[in-house]
């Protein structure tokens, strides 16, 4: 009796496997899918990877360093000290191996980033979009930026048409800031580039990546991030 059930569960296992083996034939032949819509893979999520550079030092940040708060906050635009050209050439050596993988670069107004990003990325054939949107928090004198027609004498390589003639915005709030790093993570992802490096500051870039961490970046610092079409970021790069 025991052989007898046996026997029988061979067959019928043997008769399943049969019928598998024969729908994945016909499937083949009739070109259709072996599972149903439900069960196949969903595509993932688009993802950029972008390259948060912030800008080399500039004489202001020595001033904040020495708590001379006040001569600090009155530099109107300053530009790169010495330091802060080096910095910005140190970056360059550091990152020329992978500079190949970056389409596009967006850099804020302001001299000292149109200045790093010139160190920087020099002799690199990128298209360089110049952008008010990650321009610094509009606290003081050294955050303001200088007229559009100013900045295109010192800067006649770059393209400055999307820019307005007083560009900056003074006593910026925090919720003001807060809503241009939505529009600039909007405005990225309008982008058909999947790399992106973008030149910026110390406080706009604290806010951008401050749904996930309490970042502090520092002069010349570049650190990659991944931005999804819903305009979540995070650091898994």
């Amino acid at each position: 009796m025991m052989r007898y059930t046996q026997l029988i569960g061979l067959l019928s296992f043997a008769a399943v496997v049969f019928c598998m083996i024969s729908f994945i034939i016909l499937a083949g032949e009739n070109n259709f899918p072996i599972l149903p819509d439900t069960f196949l893979p969903q595509s993932s999520t688009s993802m950029k990877e972008l390259w948060l550079i912030r800008h080399g030092q500039a004489p202001h940040n020595v001033l904040f360093q020495q708590k001379k708060n006040l001569q600090a906050q009155s530099l109107r635009d300053p530009p790169l000290n010495q330091k802060g050209e080096q910095q910005a050439r140190d970056l360059h050596f550091r990152i020329k191996s992978a500079v190949k993988d970056v389409e596009l670069i967006v850099t804020s107004p302001l001299r000292r980033t149109l200045m790093t990003t010139d160190i920087v990325f020099s002799r690199a054939d990128i298209p360089v979009l110049v952008s008010a949107l990650p321009r610094e928090q509009g606290d003081y004198a050294c955050d303001y930026g200088s007229p559009k027609s100013t900045i295109q004498r010192e800067f006649p390589h770059r393209d400055f048409s999307a820019l307005q003639e007083s560009w900056w915005t003074e006593k910026e709030t925090v919720s003001q800031v807060l809503e241009r790093v939505a529009q600039f993570r909007e405005f990225l992802n309008t982008r058909s580039e999947n790399t992106i490096a973008v030149v910026s500051h110390g406080m706009f870039l604290k806010h951008f990546v401050s749904s996930f961490s309490t970042r502090r970046f520092e002069n010349c610092e570049c650190y990659r991030v991944m931005l999804d079409d819903e305009g979540n970021v995070n650091n898994s790069c």
